[in-house]
Formats: C-alpha cells, structure tokens, sequence
C-alpha cells in the first residue's frame, strides 16, 4: 500500500462500485477526463472489474477516515521492449469535486511519481488532459511536468470529438524537485 501523511492508496473492490456510480452518473467527471458514463449498476461492477484488473490502478482514500476520494492509475504506453516504453507509463487521476482545493490531488500524484521512478524503475511518466481542464493542467505544471503537444482526437477518428493535451516528467526531473521538496 502507498500511503503519505493523510493519504493512503489501495487497490479497487467490488464495494468500489457505489463510488464509480456516483462519478459515472455525473456529466462533469466525463466532460473534464473523460471518465467512463455509466447508466445501472451492471455496467458499473464492469466497470469495477476493470479497474481491478489494471495492475496499477488504486483509489484515493483518506487516513483518517478511509473514506474513498479519487482515483489514480499508472497505465502501459505500449508493450514493446525495442521501443522503450515498458520504461514510461501514463498518468490518470480524478478526485471528487467535494475534495478539491485542499492538495490531496498533489499529494497522491507525488505518492504514484514516487512509486513509479523509485520502485517501477520507470524513465518518465507521461500525462493527458482535456484541452479545457485547466485545473490538471496547472497541477501537473506545478508537479514538474512539461507541456509536450496537443492532439485533436477528431482527426483520428470521427467518433472522437476532443483535443487533449500531453505533458511529460522524466525521472531526472522529477528526482531534482523530490529532493528540494525535502529540503
């Protein structure tokens, strides 16, 4: 278990699936990451399995209470050796909008960067956010990572309507700001 001073991260449960309802049902969390809309409760345990399944995918849970948060995830950016990428992951996070504002996104972030260059051995950690989530934007800015490039979806695919911009952190970097956090 990853754990901070007022945080603790764990892996999804079954009982899990109240807390994705809650998320799924609400328009904001699709509109600002694109978090999966569900509609009954059997598309939700599907959804819970999945996430089950990740092997790096954990919700955000309070020390003091246990009370589940947010979510936050490492995902593979590929599989291929040759390529390099089983050395980088993405980042994914999402916290209650009755959570924010008081730093318990930065502090599970900074939990899962540890987690990946100190113990995964990871070389950088990429992240995406929807043009218009400002508030991950400047997070993630606030974190060390740096404003790659934009991708418009809709020139991929015309089942896709969106942009999302892509920021990178790598290992180095990030060890600079660790240890002047420490200081």
């Amino acid at each position: 278990m990853l754990e901070s001073k007022r945080l603790f991260l764990r892996r999804f449960e079954v009982k899990d699936a109240q807390l994705l309802l809650k998320w799924g049902t609400n328009s904001r969390y699709h509109d600002l990451a694109g978090f999966e809309q569900y509609q009954n409760m059997t598309e939700v345990v599907n959804g819970v399995h999945q996430y089950m399944d990740r092997a790096e995918s954990y919700v955000i849970c309070l020390r003091k209470n246990n009370e589940a948060i947010g979510l936050i995830e490492l995902y593979e950016r590929g599989m291929d050796e040759k390529s390099g990428l089983l050395k980088t992951k993405e980042l994914g996070f999402l916290i209650d909008q009755s959570f924010e504002g008081h730093g318990y996104m930065t502090e599970a972030v900074h939990l899962i960067l540890a987690y990946a260059f100190k113990k995964k051995r990871q070389t950088e950690v990429w992240a995406g956010t929807f043009v218009s989530n400002k508030k991950s934007q400047k997070l993630l800015r606030r974190l060390g990572f740096r404003y790659m490039y934009t991708v418009d979806y809709s020139q991929v695919s015309v089942f896709l309507s969106y942009q999302e911009k892509y920021y990178l952190l790598k290992k180095a970097e990030w060890l600079k700001i660790d240890a002047n956090t420490k200081s």
